[in-house]
């Protein structure tokens, strides 16, 4: 199909209505809403795993409380966790697309940890009890047997069990804050350069594509990108980034090179675009993953 429109500078368009637009926001905090009662369900699941692990420890295999119940709460918790994986995908990238800006999307993992925390405190609470603490009761034969390690592990699993989950849910915020703050310098140096730094063409000298291996067998996830420019001097250097582009040519001028004439061997102040007409998103900073 030939079309008049260039799709680069269609695609540039597109992206900048959508940051700051209150229909992404709206969508982001829906998305992060879900993720929350997504890991709700999927700590329930957990947790009601658990106490079957629980039950097998410290009770008799001839206790047979709770056998009639139907694994309703497992069913639920492993569609929570289908649940918590797409919405927070979806939190994140309405995130990213509403502030213009990679980073901040660790978020949404700490919304599902949290629930997940929660759903597995409200299960532990409706745990069903030992018939005698320290004892593993045989109600059929009589040959009660006294718990060992395990056992006593498994009786407390009620309190570590949740503990366990919201000490995860805190170093995973704590990681979250550091990358958010990180991610934030990087744009207010990228902001400060795109007003008052140098911004010029580049070459593309050298792209390596990066594999990933799996189950399916080897796919492209990405390619490592080294460019080659003047800087303000006239002085060539060259800048090696990491990108999920996999289409692109060796060639001249096909890249872009953002720096700080003041400190152009600086390279946290270098920024470099694969693309034409780049959004904010697509200057990749050092480091970049």
């Amino acid at each position: 199909m030939v079309n008049t429109v260039d799709p680069a500078k269609a695609r540039q368009e597109r992206l900048e209505r959508w940051r700051g637009h209150p229909g992404v926001l709206a969508g982001a905090v829906m998305a992060s809403v879900a993720a929350l009662v997504s890991g709700g369900l999927a700590g329930l699941g957990f947790g009601g795993l658990v106490e079957q692990f629980r039950t097998m420890a410290i009770d008799s295999v001839f206790d047979d409380r709770g056998d009639g119940e139907p694994p309703y709460v497992v069913v639920w918790g492993s569609l929570g966790v289908l649940l918590c994986l797409a919405t927070a995908a979806l939190a994140g990238a309405a995130v990213r697309r509403y502030r213009g800006r990679s980073g901040g999307t660790g978020f949404p993992v700490v919304l599902v940890l949290a629930g997940s925390t929660a759903g597995t405190w409200v299960s532990a609470r409706d745990w069903l009890p030992p018939l005698a603490v320290g004892t593993a009761v045989d109600p059929v034969f009589h040959k009660d047997e006294a718990w060992g390690f395990w056992a006593w592990v498994f009786y407390y699993a009620d309190w570590w069990a949740p503990a366990l989950l919201l000490a995860l849910t805190l170093a995973t915020l704590a990681y979250a804050v550091a990358e958010g703050r990180r991610h934030a310098e990087l744009a207010r140096t990228r902001d400060r350069l795109l007003a008052h730094g140098c911004r010029v063409r580049a070459d593309v000298v050298e792209v390596k594509l990066r594999l990933a291996s799996d189950e399916g067998g080897t796919r492209v996830v990405g390619s490592t990108v080294t460019v080659s420019y003047a800087d303000a001097a006239g002085v060539r250097r060259w800048a090696t980034r990491r990108s999920r582009e996999t289409g692109l040519v060796i060639g001249p001028g096909g890249a872009e090179v953002l720096f700080d004439p003041a400190r152009p061997g600086d390279e946290k102040s270098v920024f470099v675009a694969l693309r034409r007409y780049p959004v904010l998103t697509d200057w990749l900073p050092a480091g970049r993953t």
